[in-house]
């Protein structure tokens, strides 16, 4: 599948490490250079955009015949144009159990409301921040809760439990969306 990876830093290396090896023709767009997705995709030769976030897409970002969008670990709001090219759809992980804690500090926030139970969700893109219908998958919706361990702070949440979470549910996501 022709596929539009938007993403950032380590989880996004999983994620085009998996496209990769599952076989699409992966495009990149970062928000930096500097990051473990752009690394990654250089090491690859994958073709790649560096776009900081607050830059808006142009048409030319977009590769033509695209099969799916997939946003991880972006802080990018993509418009519709962007979300409705693809013919199986556009998706993104979310670090917490949506419609719970939408927006960049989901992990902190969450933590902050002391609840037991944290997550992620796989879910349509649309303009709305977090705000799509959660994607199915074999089994049901991709959404999966992870406990909180009482004192951890978000970056170590987020490296034990909801960044393998989210490699865990884009690949069925993919798998689910592969077979449509």
């Amino acid at each position: 599948m022709k596929t539009l990876l938007i993403a950032n830093k380590h989880l996004g290396a999983l994620v085009l490490e998996m496209l990769l090896r599952r076989g699409h023709d992966v495009t990149l767009i970062t928000a930096d250079a500097e990051n473990a997705s752009a690394i990654w995709a250089e090491r690859l030769s994958v073709k790649t955009t560096v776009k900081p976030d607050r830059v808006p897409l142009v048409g030319e970002d977009i590769p033509a015949g695209l099969d799916l969008v997939i946003s991880a670990h972006s802080h990018r709001i993509l418009p519709a144009w962007v979300t409705r090219r693809p013919k199986r759809g556009a998706i993104g992980y979310h670090p917490s159990l949506l419609p719970a804690f939408k927006g960049r500090s989901a992990i902190a926030d969450a933590l902050a409301a002391e609840v037991p139970f944290t997550g992620g969700t796989v879910y349509h893109l649309t303009n709305e921040l977090d705000g799509g219908a959660t994607v199915m998958g074999r089994s049901g919706p991709l959404q999966k809760p992870v406990q909180v361990i009482w004192g951890e702070a978000p970056t170590q949440i987020w490296r034990r439990a909801l960044m393998p979470l989210g490699l865990e549910l884009l690949t069925e996501a993919v798998e689910t969306l592969e077979g449509a």
